[in-house]
């Protein structure tokens, strides 16, 4: 297997997608990093679980849109596995606020968890791939980061996104022909978001999706599997979106 033996920091995984992600790496032999900011409760869990699987994971509780917690996350894990060689970028917020009642507080706040978290931990990750020779980004982006299909009422959201597409596209060309950098762009994936959702949005939202389905969380990790084990992939924006971005007619 492509990823028995690589190290791969994992931010925001102590639930939904990171944890998935975490999961389906660990699986397939990878020594993962986990990391989240406040549910240090489901970080511990998530890596006690993998290790009682057999497998190799370590817990480092962190907000990755702080430098010093960045650099304290990527220390303690070369300090533990010598080297990293897969970073996903995770970490996410979504927080709807119609745009005539947003502050500035507002949009930093969204934008530093969205995009300068994903930029902070690249910079990072970028120093030490360089210097073994090898490594890969996967960046988490969303359907939102794409044109004509930003939300209202979550447009800091939207934007943070798009600015991930664009940031995964450039930081690939920077840094070939050492590291790789690709993105996911998940659709309406089946996490603890759907429950704070009425089911008349989502069933408009289902209305719209080609496929008539949510995502499960451990399909969705499929994708980033793929991209963490592809070796001529990159400054690929990968949209699993069940059809959803296809228009609606």
């Amino acid at each position: 297997m492509a990823l028995d033996g690589q190290v791969a920091v994992i931010t925001g995984s102590s639930r939904g997608i990171g944890r998935a992600v975490a999961l389906a790496f660990a699986e397939r032999g990878a020594q993962v990093v986990v990391n989240s900011h406040s549910d240090t409760a489901g970080g511990e869990e998530l890596a006690a679980s993998i290790c009682a699987r057999g497998g190799q994971a370590l817990y480092v509780q962190g907000d990755v849109a702080d430098p010093a917690d960045v650099e304290r996350l990527f220390t303690s894990a070369e300090a533990a596995y010598g080297r990293v060689d897969v970073l996903v970028n995770n970490a996410g917020l979504t927080e709807g606020m119609p745009l005539l009642e947003s502050t500035q507080e507002h949009w930093l706040r969204i934008l530093n968890i969205n995009l300068m978290s994903t930029v902070l931990c690249s910079i990072r990750a970028a120093k030490t791939m360089t210097a073994q020779g090898s490594g890969t980004i996967i960046n988490t982006s969303s359907i939102r980061g794409f044109d004509a299909n930003g939300r209202e009422g979550v447009m800091a959201y939207s934007a943070a996104k798009a600015a991930v597409n664009n940031f995964t596209r450039t930081l690939a060309k920077e840094l070939a022909p050492t590291v790789r950098v690709n993105a996911v762009a998940p659709g309406f994936v089946a996490t603890s978001y759907m429950d704070r959702v009425t089911d008349e949005l989502k069933q408009a939202w289902l209305e719209n999706i080609p496929l008539k389905d949510f995502i499960a969380p451990d399909d969705i990790a499929g994708a980033y599997v793929y991209l963490a084990e592809a070796p001529y992939v990159t400054g690929t924006l990968l949209t699993a979106d069940a059809g959803f971005t296809l228009g609606h007619g």
